[in-house]
């Protein structure tokens, strides 16, 4: 007598249902393991309640100076130009810095675009605080638009002494099409 499929297929069915699972536990996952590691470069953008705005006093520090360099990026679909105003800037660990980077859409179309950061080295992604961004929301860029957007952000006073230079790298995304879908 041949052996009954069912087994089989139960089996098969529990493997699909946990791989179905699996993808909806991959991002969420992927974000401790980056917090924990500070692989990849994710940045933590929350801030103290103590920070002043203008400098986190620590008379110790003042002379220390980091180089931070600014590097874009754009995926290959985005009809966009991303440049940093200033390629790198000397930071004083525990001070505010700003600058902006410039947006141009090529196109005759508006777009809404995601600019993705990393950071590298990325053990050094925790100490880097960003106030303001423009990696926080999507931007939407009217067909031959130019325009500046914001970056605020410090240095923790604790980054490791050996940490003389660092990059924080974006790269654009064209979310046109996702926000259409969502109704945005």
């Amino acid at each position: 007598m041949a052996k009954s499929p069912k087994p089989l297929i139960i089996s098969l069915c529990i493997i699909a249902a946990l791989m179905f699972g699996f993808t909806f536990a991959l991002i969420p996952l992927y974000n401790v393991f980056c917090s924990i590691t500070g692989l990849n470069g994710k940045i933590d953008s929350k801030f103290p309640e103590q920070f002043t705005r203008t400098k986190i006093h620590d008379p110790t520090i003042g002379e220390r100076r980091v180089v931070v360099e600014f590097d874009t990026n754009r995926n290959a679909t985005v009809p966009c130009e991303l440049s940093a105003t200033q390629a790198l800037l000397q930071v004083i660990p525990g001070e505010l810095a700003h600058t902006t980077f410039r947006v141009k859409n090529l196109s005759d179309k508006k777009i809404v675009i995601q600019a993705i950061p990393s950071i590298s080295p990325g053990h050094v992604a925790k100490h880097l605080k960003k106030l303001e961004c423009f990696c926080f929301d999507q931007q939407t860029v009217e067909a031959g638009e130019t325009k500046d957007l914001p970056l605020r952000f410090w240095l923790e006073t604790e980054i490791p002494k050996n940490v003389h230079r660092l990059t924080l790298s974006y790269t654009l995304f064209d979310v046109t099409a996702r926000t259409k879908e969502k109704g945005t």
